[in-house]
């Protein structure tokens, strides 16, 4: 039509307010193919290949994010729109923490600080994240702010909505600290298990060779009355210590007797050391 106006015009055949309205009519067309050509490549078409006349009867449609389908919202042959939430994506490499915190702690909290944090159910394996975002209202009705912060490094175990327990690192400090478990309470006193080392052992067989009868008879037991308790095989010695804090399953230990630097303590199955131990001063008695 644009070609047709002109050759009219070019000849005074035609309207000059003719050819400008074809050529305002192209630029609208095309100005719409556009966009059109646009809204196509956005579902995963090539345009190219619609104006070639091959159309398509299935979309794919694509996550904006990598990771793991964990529902989905639709129906086979259901109706779907803009507005439509097709399926909810979980990226597990990207986790991070949303904790709750009182108002009498946030001024204790800053950005890039350091969280120690365990699942509930499995608090024996301890994760690190940092804080990138601390909350400016109140959640709800409650008197806790929101802490946002990105887990670091390994992070296989945790799985969306999992109930974590967190502690906030304040201040960083290396102290001497065991397993929770590795500690017994006997008659009031805590106490830690070393193994004896076997030049620790021959130094003790030298002792004994010294002690009198008493101390002889106990020698013989795979537990002993002062300390020392051992079997045929292995041999522990009781060491008291002061508790102090205690965070994620771990808990501060003062030793209040001098241990060799690389000893080895028992971090499973104290209780049961102990209890032997308890037994064996029974039957010496």
């Amino acid at each position: 039509e644009v070609k047709r106006q002109q050759e009219l015009n070019a000849g005074n055949a035609g309207a000059l307010k003719n050819l400008q309205a074809a050529e305002s009519e192209l630029r609208t067309l095309r100005t719409m193919r556009s966009t059109l050509s646009q809204q196509v490549e956005l579902m995963g078409v090539n345009a190219n290949t619609l104006a070639n006349g091959k159309l398509t009867s299935v979309l794919a449609i694509k996550s904006p994010i990598s990771g793991v389908v964990s529902n989905v919202m639709i129906k086979m042959g259901g109706y779907i729109d803009v507005t439509t939430t097709v399926a909810d994506i979980v990226d597990n490499s990207r986790l991070h923490l949303d904790l709750f915190v009182y108002e009498k702690d946030l001024s204790k909290l800053r950005n890039n600080q350091t969280i120690h944090f365990a699942i509930t159910n499995n608090p024996g394996k301890e994760y690190d994240a940092k804080i990138y975002s601390l909350g400016s209202s109140f959640e709800g009705e409650s008197k806790a702010v929101s802490v946002h912060a990105m887990v670091d490094g390994d992070k296989t175990g945790l799985i969306d909505g999992m109930n974590v327990t967190a502690v906030v690192s304040l201040t960083k400090a290396t102290v001497p600290a065991v397993p929770s478990n590795a500690i017994v309470n006997v008659d009031g006193k805590d106490y830690i298990f070393v193994l004896v080392e076997d030049s620790i052992m021959k130094e003790h067989a030298n002792e004994a060779q010294h002690s009198d009868e008493k101390a002889e008879e106990k020698k013989e037991n795979s537990v002993s009355e002062d300390g020392p308790a051992h079997s045929e095989e292995v041999r522990f010695r009781r060491v008291p210590v002061a508790k102090g804090g205690t965070d994620i399953g771990y808990t501060e230990i003062t030793l209040l007797k001098e241990i060799p630097s690389k000893s080895k303590i028992v971090v499973k199955g104290a209780f049961f050391v102990s209890a032997k131990m308890t037994n064996t001063e029974g039957h010496g008695h």
